[in-house]
């Protein structure tokens, strides 16, 4: 199929006739991020509840409200005495509300009824399920709550708000990645047979499969049109236990500080993405309803004759020019400077330099600002999760303790050990490698836990033991 720009269509998007508008709203977005940054952004229990409600195809008509909830509970018991009352409303608050008042996640059931009440939470909820669930089939917490041995229990879940079914399916978001939900839907399932761990970590699992999709879909970004194969390409993280941290080590230059200008440049990626993807033949790929990759463009253009290929030069040609235009009021053109392409294909050569023209500009006008605002919805999260600051060696991606064991659990799923080498080995497939240094202080702690079995000093004959 020829891949031709629908010029038109940009021009109407990006607002070329008056001055130019980036990141036009379009049916399927890459990212859910806007140019207006909350640092109070994301509250991952709101985003977990509404996840688990959209792949369910659940929905609450109403939001949980624990003080409700609570005369709810007292309402169905007898007491013989009205002092009882106030005396089971502090034991119900105690056992099954926290200190923000909010509902305690001691059964998967209760995941249904985390109230999701931030729009951003709901939109980062609709975009995981689009990326991550993509075509599975719904999927429902099995119920069990009618034979909860704790009565107190039982009483509560019969007073909780009516949870009914939907026929609701956002598809909001395009996902690039596909390799990542593959991997995501293969840990979910199994840790979805473990109630206990699943109610407790499921949160864990959700939060890295975002952090880890965000950052491949950086790194296929920054090879622009270059053809890749598509695998999952790890990154370098410490484990907190490590005292010395410098930047000679292998896991700063290949942790965060690779990926970082990749993250920084999201903004010009998505507008640009967003840009080509506008053809003759309809904003999105009309095959498979999605939009389409940079590799993705590529293929198609790779396979068109060299009449097509020089049709589409021209085409960006002309819009590199009327964008250099309509933007020239405060941007110095001439210090852009040259751009070396990865491709032989004088087509794909002018859209990877259009591609840096985007990014200069927004980096060098007033236009900054939304530029780094969009980009700062997933460092902030980052910040809190995974990238914590060392001192003069940087930030860094640092494991803590209870990742590095659940991950463990997650690796060895239902076999008695799992080989240490092969722990590492599956950790690498999804996006995580140690340097050496790292791999002893893991080596460490987890003999400090007595979880490894040695046949031998040999790497290949020691093995991490299940745990609970």
């Amino acid at each position: 199929m020829s891949y031709k720009l629908d010029l038109d269509t940009i021009r109407e998007k990006f607002k070329f006739t008056s001055s130019i508008r980036h990141n036009p709203k379009i049916e399927l977005e890459f990212l859910p991020y806007n140019t207006k940054f909350k640092d109070t952004q994301y509250n991952f229990r709101e985003v977990i509840g509404e996840f688990i409600r959209l792949i369910g195809q659940k929905k609450l008509d109403e939001i949980v409200n624990t003080d409700e909830l609570i005369n709810t509970v007292l309402d169905s018991i007898d007491f013989e005495e009205v002092h009882q009352r106030s005396e089971f409303r502090q034991m119900i608050k105690t056992l099954f509300i926290d200190e923000n008042n909010q509902l305690y996640l001691f059964h998967p059931q209760t995941l249904y009824y985390i109230n999701t009440v931030d729009n951003e939470n709901k939109k980062l909820a609709t975009f995981l399920y689009n990326v991550l669930w993509m075509n599975q089939q719904p999927w429902s917490i099995t119920s069990d709550t009618d034979h909860h041995s704790d009565l107190m229990s039982a009483l509560l879940f019969k007073s909780l708000p009516q949870l009914n079914d939907t026929a609701k399916d956002p598809k909001s978001y395009n996902t690039i990645i596909p390799m990542v939900s593959d991997l995501f839907i293969r840990d979910f399932t199994w840790l979805a047979t473990k109630s206990e761990l699943f109610t407790s970590q499921v949160e864990k699992l959700i939060s890295y499969y975002y952090f880890l999709y965000v950052t491949q879909f950086a790194r296929k970004n920054e090879l622009l049109f270059k053809a890749t194969d598509m695998e999952i390409h790890p990154l370098y993280f410490t484990f907190e236990g490590e005292e010395r941290l410098s930047k000679t080590r292998v896991s700063y230059e290949f942790g965060w500080k690779s990926i970082e200008r990749a993250i920084n440049q999201t903004f010009a990626h998505v507008n640009f993405l967003k840009m080509i993807n506008f053809t003759e033949s309809g904003p999105t790929d009309s095959d498979n309803g999605k939009l389409l990759s940079y590799q993705q463009i590529a293929e198609q253009v790779r396979t068109m004759s060299l009449e097509e290929q020089i049709e589409l030069e021209q085409q960006v040609d002309t819009l590199i020019q009327e964008y250099k235009q309509n933007l020239s009021g405060d941007i110095k053109w001439e210090q852009l400077g040259t751009f070396h392409s990865s491709s032989h294909i004088p087509a794909l050569q002018k859209l990877d330099s259009l591609f840096h023209m985007i990014d200069y500009q927004f980096n060098n006008s007033s236009r900054s600002k939304p530029y780094n605002e969009f980009k700062q919805w997933f460092v902030h999260f980052c910040q809190k999760t995974f990238l914590k600051s060392r001192g003069r060696s940087g930030k860094m991606l640092i494991l803590d303790t209870d990742y590095l064991l659940f991950l463990t659990k997650l690796m060895i799923k239902n076999e008695p050990k799992i080989r240490l080498k092969n722990l590492f080995l599956e950790l690498e497939a999804r996006g995580i490698i140690f340097d050496r240094d790292t791999q002893t202080a893991i080596v460490d702690y987890f003999e400090k836990l007595n979880l490894l079995e040695k046949k031998s000093d040999s790497g290949d004959a020691i093995y991490v033991k299940a745990f609970l």
